[in-house]
């Protein structure tokens, strides 16, 4: 009995190289998304060039933090907005979302809500950590299937299975769950981000800041309890404020080029816009959940008291290398890739620099003391009240530039050391006070 020879499964990039010709389904479903597209740009058509409505309100609220043992990612798409874009930009990324919610009422409450960066994910050494990835599938590409992992760059797991390299592990389909486990023993800094077609997926938004507090934080012998970076025994990495600082690049095509159903070449990457936390300059500064960037909850906004001790923790899963670098006042970096700076011996190995230096795929550990108020110098007035202004900003002319548009943009944010010490004390990462 001869058996019907069954067609050939095509992979996504297969189906794209063979355009939109082949079938009616085909272009049924390609219409569909090239009318969402020009629904998006008659929004962005009646509003302003640098502020932009987003598509649809998030309900609920976009987290900037994750605390806990018991934390639940949902892996969807959506749009973001950026400085001179009159367009939405479609990305990719993980949202918080109830762990002990059905998949279907997370589907139904976070599909298509995306938030870039992902949330913070703050864990302390020792903890048991499950993490559970739910992937909700595209809304504005129903017709992908793409699989999703949560990878925690740079942290030794010694399980593979929980590793999120989809060789070696587990990759998440579409409406299902993962539950991921983690035993964090080293503190510091790392990332965390998609490992399934990576070099689009991180691109596209799917990635974000992992940090492990150490135990130090409840006091020992000689130290009393409080807020320290490492377990470094003498109180060196002891910090009053906290602040994550993702740094990435995009380059717009390929994320407009997805949403159109088209190709794109990433030997040809060549990026127009720089971020922080998800955000272009002077997006940069808004506070934490401003309601005009409902989708790009999480500030670089630098907020200090004359005399405190900040702590930035960088890390940069773009593709470039960045120069961040602080005019005014040193900064001390006391880590680096989730490694305390001390030699074998016990050697104190930090270093003084107005310039960090973090290439793809690393971290840093930086501390920096708020000089005094100095009133003959460059200040602003906010609600809270009077401050010294000091730019944070990537050295790189072309990387302060939105799409090359006029004026100040890109990796670039502010220190703002205040008069008095009006501010109350922060009590989580990247939280700014208005």
């Amino acid at each position: 009995m001869n058996k019907k020879k069954q067609p050939p499964k095509l992979n996504r990039r297969q189906f794209l190289r063979l355009g939109l010709g082949g079938g009616g389904a085909l272009v049924l479903t390609a219409a569909s998304v090239l009318a969402r597209a020009d629904k998006l740009r008659e929004l962005a058509a009646t509003s302003t060039a640098s502020q932009v409505a987003a598509p649809v309100a998030p309900e609920p609220a976009a987290s900037t933090v994750v605390q806990g043992t018991n934390i639940r990612l949902a892996a969807t798409d959506g749009h973001i907005l950026l400085p001179g874009r009159t367009r939405p930009l479609y990305t990719f990324g993980f949202v918080e979302a109830d762990p002990n919610a059905s998949i279907r009422d997370v589907i139904a409450a976070y599909k298509g809500k995306v938030q870039m960066c992902s949330p913070i994910l703050d864990v302390n050494e020792g903890d048991e950590v499950y993490l559970t990835l739910t992937n909700l599938g595209f809304q504005f590409r129903p017709d992908l299937d793409d699989s999703h992992t949560i990878h925690w760059h740079g942290f030794r797991n010694p399980v593979a299975i929980f590793d999120g390299v989809p060789e070696v592990s587990i990759a998440v389909p579409v409406a299902r769950n993962f539950p991921y486990f983690f035993h964090p023993e080293h503190p510091g800094t790392y990332m965390y981000h998609c490992h399934f077609e990576d070099v689009e997926h991180v691109q596209m938004g799917m990635n974000g800041i992992v940090f492990v507090r150490p135990l130090q934080n409840n006091g020992t012998g000689s130290l009393p309890p409080g807020k320290y970076c490492y377990n470094d025994g003498d109180g060196s990495t002891a910090y009053d404020r906290e602040v994550t600082l993702m740094l990435n690049e995009i380059d717009t095509r390929p994320h407009d080029l997805l949403e159109e159903v088209q190709d794109f070449v990433w030997s040809d990457y060549k990026p127009n816009y720089w971020i922080i936390n998800g955000r272009a300059y002077p997006d940069t500064v808004k506070p934490s959940n401003d309601p005009s960037l409902p989708y790009q909850p999480i500030s670089s906004l630098i907020q200090a008291n004359p005399g405190e001790k900040i702590l930035l923790r960088f890390a940069n899963l773009g593709y470039e290398q960045h120069a961040m670098q602080l005019t005014g006042i040193p900064m001390k970096v006391v880590g680096h890739d989730a490694t305390l700076l001390r030699s074998p011996d016990g050697s104190d190995l930090s270093y003084y620099t107005n310039t960090i230096y973090i290439g793809p795929g690393e971290a840093r550990d930086v501390i920096f003391e708020a000089p005094a108020f100095d009133p003959t110098a460059e200040t602003g007035t906010d609600s809270i009240g009077t401050y010294n202004v000091y730019l944070l900003k990537n050295r790189n002319y072309f990387a302060q530039t939105n799409d090359g548009l006029p004026g100040l943009g890109g990796m670039v944010t502010e220190v703002r050391v205040y008069n008095g010490s009006p501010l109350p004390p922060q009590t989580k990462p990247n939280e700014t006070f208005t």
